[in-house]
């Protein structure tokens, strides 16, 4: 088992938390540690639902991007979000902080998800030049609406608790202590027989987005994204998102989301992220 992830048994619920200070990053050993506590979990017939939850100051803040000019290496996020999501018994994500890029992108791989009213989430990755790759563009665009998930995601602002809970991003908001708050939850979940919701089996009806729209929010943008590359490319997977079946719209996510790496501009934008850092110091 990781340091970094750990995994306890409280009652029938199994605790899994994430401990990669100081914001929880998906390093590679963060994300071995969820593989094998939800492979754990899966085979525990004492846990009957999983709450994930990170100690710290905030949820998971999103990838540690030290690991983006470096070859991948296993798991990588999107496997084990898929892991999770296919896990027959019910995940709750309890989110303090922030959960932002990759943290979220966990957090939508739960089958539900509940957060402290000071919580924030969002999709930043078009700041660094990049797209959500780690099934962001697929996942928001069903939990919140084409529109504002495209708006999250251009924009890479992050969005309070009580916004995302009214939007349907988060199901639940927990007064007082997180964890003994997502652990009711998760126990009034498997009381209740909930079933295993997985975000991926929600289909936007094509038909329920205006003719046009995806041509006019291209206008609505055009001044404010003039010059990047990354924009576009989060139109093109929300395009697909409502238009392709989900496991091939995740396939054009990652082929944009390579070309986004790839590029001169992410790479200009990251090379003035670390310079920042460096400037603070």
């Amino acid at each position: 088992m990781s340091d970094v992830v750990s995994y306890q048994l409280e009652g029938n619920i199994a605790v899994i938390t994430v401990n990669n200070p100081p914001v929880n990053a998906l390093s590679i050993h963060v994300r071995r540690g969820l593989a094998d506590c939800f492979t754990q979990f899966a085979n525990d017939e004492q846990a009957k639902a999983a709450v994930l939850i990170c100690d710290g100051r905030t949820f998971i803040a999103g990838a540690d991007i030290t690991e983006f000019d470096k070859p991948i290496e296993e798991p990588w996020l999107p496997k084990v979000i898929k892991q999770m999501e296919e896990t027959p018994k019910v995940i709750v994500a309890a989110i303090h902080g922030t959960a932002l890029g990759g943290g979220l992108e966990t957090a939508m791989g739960c089958h539900y998800r509940c957060a402290v009213e000071s919580a924030k989430i969002g999709l930043p990755e078009v700041l660094l030049g990049l797209l959500p790759g780690a099934t962001g563009t697929q996942r928001l665009p069903r939990l919140i609406g084409v529109e504002a998930a495209l708006d999250a995601m251009i924009s890479g602002k992050p969005m309070p608790a009580k916004v995302a809970h009214e939007k349907g991003a988060i199901d639940k908001l927990i007064d007082g202590d997180l964890r003994s708050g997502a652990v009711a939850y998760a126990e009034e979940l498997v009381a209740a027989g909930a079933a295993a919701r997985k975000v991926s089996d929600i289909v936007i009806d094509p038909a329920s987005i205006p003719d046009g729209f995806f041509d006019e929010y291209r206008k609505k943008i055009a001044r404010q994204t003039r010059g990047f590359f990354a924009p576009e490319q989060i139109v093109k997977c929300v395009e697909a998102a409502v238009n392709l079946p989900y496991e091939k719209a995740v396939e054009r996510e990652n082929e944009l989301f390579m070309q986004c790496m790839k590029s001169t501009h992410s790479k200009a934008q990251r090379h003035l992220f670390f310079a920042d850092r460096e400037v603070a110091k």
